[in-house]
């Protein structure tokens, strides 16, 4: 154990130089760690706000980034009103039936009764069971109706924009870190292990260097350019080139975009898994525009079923449902629908998904992209920062090369 101890001593300047390009190798792997790491994490601001302390880059504007993924998506991807076309407004009507039934009947009465308190009590079984089969036989026309609407004017019924922000902010940007994550998994995994094997053959330089000119001040330099072309270099591979290039005998093409297709159908997917889905996209109609439209339907073809049913006309139509009540019944016939729906939609969702087909439709709209429009798909997460990520990895390389100094100074350097 002494000798070993003598031995290290003897010649700890020759092990700190073959040292080196291990230390750089993992001073690349670190710097490119800790800076992803930084990309997406504190999912919410760490420290003293405003300034002292941190948030991840992607959390910190996660608004933005879901801006640009709902641009991404409407401009590139999906015309929703091309979506809404493939729907079949039977169809719906078909599987709505059965919630539209139940939710008639149960407020049906409470319209009746704020109309006239007196009137449903005085009214005949017989007579009431045909108002509500009346109030019901309006529902295909109006599901109907709502649908050729939605068509009409998509944009103002139904906001495509806010259900995509709603999805990947606030108390859900874990969702738009997730994105990102598994978009961009292989090639955040080459970034950290780039970095061993490009401080490593730095860090062979280094020693060359230090064995011809073994100045103490060139190692915090030197750490400086080991971790600034750790980031450089491994952001550069992954996003150039855009295209295939010839480079000798082989060729070469930013890792992100050799995978077009593949990300493509990735990010396809969880779009329409997480996102968009067809229960999302339903409860964002049923109780949005929709809502107020089955009310209304309701409201209407009381009236008019007692108006047929028997000759109480003038009492009903001699009062109107209030603002405030007439609300309070929206947002009534709203929660009957919202306990019914997991029940009753299942069917919908599933016809839905295959009509709409919003992943096929955005993988391959994807995947056919310019690639100069692709990759802001990835680099979109931490391009306004880049610099910053890159400086981090020279402030940690410059932190280590002076500790090699230290090294160097202490052992007789």
């Amino acid at each position: 154990m002494d000798s070993i101890l003598l031995f290290l001593k003897e010649n700890s300047q020759l092990i700190g130089a073959l040292m080196m390009p291990l230390t750089y190798g993992f001073v690349g792997w670190m710097t490119n760690y800790v800076a992803l790491k930084m990309t997406f994490y504190p999912l919410d601001f760490w420290g003293i706000p405003p300034y002292l302390g941190w948030q991840g880059i992607l959390p910190r504007k996660s608004h933005k980034m879901a801006d640009k993924a709902v641009n991404v998506i409407t401009d590139r991807l999906i015309k929703i009103e091309e979506v809404f076309d493939k729907v079949d407004s039977k169809r719906v009507e078909q599987e709505l039936r059965p919630l539209l039934k139940d939710v008639s009947a149960s407020v049906v009465k409470d319209i009746i009764d704020d109309i006239n308190p007196t009137l449903w009590d005085l009214m005949p079984e017989a007579m009431k069971s045909e108002i509500i089969k009346q109030s019901q036989t309006q529902a295909p026309h109006t599901i109907r109706t709502i649908i050729s609407q939605i068509r009409s004017n998509i944009y103002q019924v139904f906001d495509l924009k806010g259900l995509v922000l709603k999805s990947l902010t606030g108390p859900n940007v874990a969702m738009t870190v997730e994105m990102f994550q598994r978009v961009g998994g292989p090639e955040f995994r080459f970034i950290e292990v780039s970095g061993f094997y490009f401080g490593f053959i730095l860090g062979l330089a280094q020693m060359v260097l230090w064995y011809f000119y073994p100045a103490l001040w060139t190692l915090p330099v030197q750490g400086i350019i080991v971790g600034y072309l750790t980031n450089y270099l491994a952001l550069n591979m992954i996003f150039r080139p855009l295209r295939p290039q010839r480079y000798g005998f082989f060729t070469y093409q930013g890792l992100f975009l050799k995978r077009q297709r593949e990300v493509s159908k990735q990010y396809a997917h969880l779009v329409a898994t997480k996102i968009l889905t067809p229960k999302k996209i339903m409860e964002a109609i049923l109780y949005g525009k929709a809502a107020t439209d089955i009310m209304a339907m309701i409201a209407k073809s009381v009236a008019q079923a007692v108006d047929q049913t028997a000759n109480l006309a003038k009492p009903v139509m001699s009062f109107t449902i209030g603002g405030e009540r007439y609300n309070q019944l929206k947002e009534y016939a709203i929660a009957k629908m919202t306990s019914i729906l997991p029940e009753s939609a299942k069917n919908l969702e599933d016809y839905l998904e295959d009509a709409m087909d919003l992943e096929n439709v955005m993988s391959e709209k994807m995947a056919n992209l310019p690639p100069e429009e692709f990759e802001n798909i990835l680099r979109s997460a931490f391009q306004e920062d880049e610099f910053l990520l890159i400086m981090i990895g020279a402030v940690l390389g410059a932190v280590v090369g002076f500790g090699q100094a230290m090294y160097f100074y202490y052992t007789g350097g």
